[in-house]
């Protein structure tokens, strides 16, 4: 018989040995090495189940790393496409970088880009100060941005952007 049939056997029978009290549910293994890598496993499952409750979360941290990871891999190109005349490039610049590219999403919208345009109308239409985010005549009410931000709306959704197209069918043509 090897070492540990010898101490296995030894343990059956301290065991059998030990008045248990009645009912009981579950007996932890004595052995404090047993029990070490029980407690082990115990924190790995956890960390794990942790994860994995926060990382379904739709807008959790883990989601938001990935996508900020994803953001930096694709800026270069969107950089390129910009430069050789992509309005929809320059949208997403604006929208993912806009303290580094100021005033770029009206520009883009000023050139015509549907969703530049479906952005612009909604921070108008939404926005208590959109001066903050863009530049706005301050002699208009918020009445009169409100307006102006449900034409370019509604011009983005003629244009094609089915963002706008959905806001305004949603919204009942508001």
């Amino acid at each position: 018989m090897n070492k540990t049939n010898v101490l296995a056997l030894a343990r059956r029978e301290a065991a059998a040995s030990i008045q248990w009290p009645e009912k009981t549910a579950l007996l932890l293994n004595p052995d404090p090495a047993v029990r070490k890598r029980l407690k082990k496993a115990g924190i790995v499952c956890g960390v794990l189940a942790l994860l994995l409750l926060i990382g379904n979360e739709p807008h959790g941290p883990i989601q938001h790393w990935a996508k900020s990871v994803d953001n930096r891999e694709m800026r270069p190109s969107m950089e390129s496409a910009m430069k050789a005349g992509s309005l929809a490039a320059g949208t997403w610049l604006a929208m993912h970088y806009a303290d580094e590219y100021p005033g770029l999403l009206q520009k883009e919208s000023d050139a015509g880009d549907p969703s530049a345009m479906f952005l612009v109308g909604r921070a108008l239409m939404q926005a208590d100060h959109p001066e903050r985010y863009l530049k706005v005549d301050r002699s208009l009410t918020s009445q009169q941005l409100h307006a102006k931000g449900l034409e370019l709306v509604r011009k983005a959704a003629a244009s094609g952007s089915q963002e706008a197209l959905m806001f305004v069918l949603n919204h009942g043509g508001v």
